[in-house]
């Protein structure tokens, strides 16, 4: 074994002399190093800063950073692995054992000729995808490449364990294994599967083997693949050797009650109906469900599952009714007619979309029949409800899965229905994970709720300018976001009932947000609280909006009343994003009022949440929130520069301003004025991009103080005069106390 290891299969793993090396935390340096190992040649600056950062993040610093954390990872003393000039950089790998680069190596080379040892130790290192959970596909170039590999490295490791399956053949339990991973990797490949259940049988695992059959079968179906016959044929053909107790007969069939093995032909009358049913609901048909969509009573069900118990059709146990064989479920499905069949499936998706969902099964089956119907509307609005209940227990992969499942489907709709779905559908997908291409996916979204608008769904249109506004908040664009927030509420000025409240309620609540049109945002509000009380409409907008409106009015305890309303309302929605921020927003009460104890236990329970967000700028923030509660109660800031790493590389730049205007004020009290003003400073420049005045009046009456105490009278007077005009406009009560409570401090030592 060389001395350094990396394995990029998988969680991205670096070990030296055997023992795992701990990894830098940004997740940017793991990527950098990724990269310039399946590079071999050196590398422009440019590229790489191009690559993995972006402009405001200080592309030049960071990448010296990250090579810096870099070269104590993979250089040793005598051997200069990472070599960096002035314009370029580059990774030795000569003797670094990469598990990719050997894996292609070895697919290169020829697998049918290659030792079978050899081929089993490559086998053994994959540990999952390319660089799995590293896509960062907030930077299209790295996220492209990343993509390319890993769908490289599948292809390769099928490929290898394609051969061993084969070469091990008359080696049936030295197979098993790589025909197992083989079936994980590729779980709708049918001729993996067939042979995992052509391996099992031969191994006399005949109950393993049905499970693998019945499996097959359903994932197969539910990805709207066809089956060509290579699992039943396998189930059918495989035979085992003769024991000395069954010798001279099939040993499988000999083991089956002779009545199991009665042909679907046999079936007939009620018994037959209810099968056909139990086939579209297979593996484990449900007695309740079945009564439901076949439309029979509980008597003539009952009859007819005695029936199919007595002639072994069916069993049943501690997991509810199962069929005894699934060849028979599968031979009854493909004999219904395909209309009869999508009409079948039709009937129980609409039985499971009149019922709440109550688990991911539920929320899987509802999709599955929904999309065999054949109803391209049905479809699409059951991945919308099974992406919503994901996002309700935190399952955000399945949600954004279900998510661009529907938006597949919705290529095939026309006029109305199709604007309004995928404006749904784009919005399922914002709560999931954030978008790879923001400034597109915003512009997307803006042409639907255009086309809404023509088509008359007003609420839709609104849904998508607000959900326009929010994308563009989040990144910085204020301005735009503030436009398409005041075009969210004309687009449903002349709409009625809840639409209206809700309208009128989030245009309000982002103007409070954007500090923007604060008089228009206090009417609205006004309006849409008293459209909701009339007519018994209850939303967390309308909590939201006044809690923020009361936080810029300097009233903390209302808007503290507020904002746990506003949490209760969103719990029990399923909005976890808007739990989140309303969470937050009562954070910053407890930091407006320099109660860290308190802001300490709220953060833990911002970091449960946020670590199950997706993989937005919640749970860095909630990290770095932590971080500072620290600093505050034990005057340890290294926590907290670590933290604001990560929560720079995540953007969201109104966090952290907020929370790097705290740590200022943190710094001053601790008589530290250099880091006070570089903090400031750099929430100034975040501020500004925002056009946030509140934040840029404290920023400002800051850096006045910090020069002030470092006796930088130049840069006093300006920052002094630039807080003391902001003050003059409209500003956040909040900041005005913190300004003037600045100002105050000359003046008493003074006259101290």
């Amino acid at each position: 074994m060389n001395a350094l290891t990396l394995n990029l299969l998988g969680d991205l793993e670096v070990l030296r002399d055997g023992q795992v090396l701990a990894l830098p935390p940004s997740r940017k340096t793991r990527a950098l190093l990724a990269y310039l190992a399946l590079h071999t040649r050196s590398l422009s600056r440019e590229h790489l800063c191009d690559l993995l950062w972006e402009l405001p993040d200080d592309p030049r610093g960071s990448l010296r950073w990250s090579l810096s954390k870099l070269r104590r990872l993979v250089d040793s003393p005598g051997r200069t692995r990472l070599r960096a000039d002035r314009l370029g950089v580059g990774l030795d790998t000569a003797d670094i054992d990469i598990d990719a680069v050997g894996l292609h190596a070895l697919c290169s080379a020829g697998l049918a000729q290659a030792d079978i040892a050899a081929l089993e130790r490559a086998a053994a290192r994959y540990r999952g995808p390319f660089l799995e959970g590293l896509e960062l596909d907030r930077f299209p170039d790295f996220h492209g490449w990343c993509l390319a590999e890993r769908e490289a490295a599948m292809r390769a490791q099928t490929a290898l364990l394609t051969t061993l399956v084969e070469r091990l053949a008359d080696t049936p339990e030295r197979a098993l294994p790589h025909a197992h991973a083989w079936v994980r990797l590729t779980p709708f490949d049918e001729t993996a599967r067939a042979r995992l259940v052509h391996l099992l049988l031969a191994l006399h695992r005949p109950r393993e083997a049905e499970h693998q059959l019945q499996l097959g079968v359903r994932l197969i179906r539910e990805a709207g693949l066809p089956l060509n016959g290579q699992l039943l044929r396998a189930w059918r053909e495989t035979r085992l050797p003769p024991t000395p107790s069954t010798r001279g007969a099939d040993p499988f069939v000999a083991a089956t009650p002779p009545a199991a093995q009665t042909p679907s032909s046999a079936l007939k009358g009620d018994t037959l109906e209810v099968m056909r049913w139990a086939a579209l609901l297979a593996p484990e048909p449900d007695p309740a469900t079945l009564g439901q969509v076949s439309g029979f009573d509980t008597n003539r069900v009952g009859m007819a599952l005695e029936v199919a118990e007595r002639h072994h059709w069916l069993t049943s146990g501690s997991q509810g009714l199962r069929f005894t064989h699934g060849e028979l479920a599968s031979e009854l499905y493909q004999a219904i007619t395909p209309a009869r069949r999508q009409a079948m499936h039709r009937r129980i998706a609409e039985w499971l979309a009149e019922r709440p969902l109550n688990d991911m099964r539920q929320a899987a089956s509802l999709a599955h029949h929904a999309h065999a119907s054949g109803d391209l509307e049905l479809a699409v609005r059951a991945m919308i409800e099974a992406g919503r209940y994901c996002l309700r227990i935190f399952a955000n992969q399945e949600a954004q899965h279900y998510a661009q499942r529907g938006l597949v489907l919705t290529d095939d709709m026309t006029g109305t229905r199709r604007v309004c779905l995928a404006l749904e559908l784009h919005d399922l997908l914002y709560s999931a994970a954030p978008m790879a291409d923001w400034e597109a996916g915003a512009g997307e979204v803006v042409a639907l709720a255009e086309q809404a608008l023509e088509h008359g769904a007003l609420a839709h249109a609104r849904l998508g300018f607000q959900l326009a506004s929010h994308i563009r908040w989040a990144h910085g664009q204020w301005r735009d976001a503030h436009e398409q927030t005041l075009q969210a509420e004309r687009a449903t000025r002349c709409g009625e009932g809840r639409e209206q409240v809700i309208a009128m309620a989030e245009t309000a609540r982002c103007l409070a947000m954007l500090e923007r049109d604060l008089n228009q945002a206090g009417e609205l509000l006004a309006q849409a609280r008293k459209l909701a009380i009339q007519q018994h409409i209850g939303h967390p907008a309308i909590p939201l909006a006044q809690g923020l409106l009361s936080l810029h009015e300097d009233r903390l305890d209302k808007a503290e009343s507020y904002f746990k309303e506003a949490r209760t309302l969103c719990k029990a929605m399923g909005d976890r994003l808007g739990e989140f921020q309303a969470q937050e927003m009562l954070l910053l009460m407890d930091f407006e009022r320099d109660d860290y104890a308190q802001a300490r236990e709220r953060c833990h329970q911002l970091r449960e949440l946020g670590g199950r967000l997706r993989d937005g700028s919640e749970a860095p923030y909630a990290v770095a929130a932590e971080a500072l509660c620290h600093y505050a109660l034990a005057d340890d800031p290294d926590s907290f520069g670590v933290a604001l790493v990560t929560l720079r590389h995540a953007d969201a730049r109104h966090r952290l301003a907020v929370l790097l205007l705290q740590a200022a004020r943190l710094d001053l009290i601790r008589e530290r004025a250099d880091s006070a003003r570089q903090r400031a400073g750099e929430a100034l420049e975040h501020a500004r991009v925002l056009e946030r005045r509140s934040e840029q009046l404290l920023a400002h009456a800051l850096l006045a103080e910090c020069a002030r105490r470092l006796g930088d009278t130049p840069a006093w007077r300006q920052h002094a005069q630039a807080a003391e005009t902001l003050a003059r406009g409209p500003v956040a009560g909040w900041a005005r106390r913190r300004w003037l409570a600045l100002l105050a401090q000359p003046e008493a030592e003074d006259e101290a």
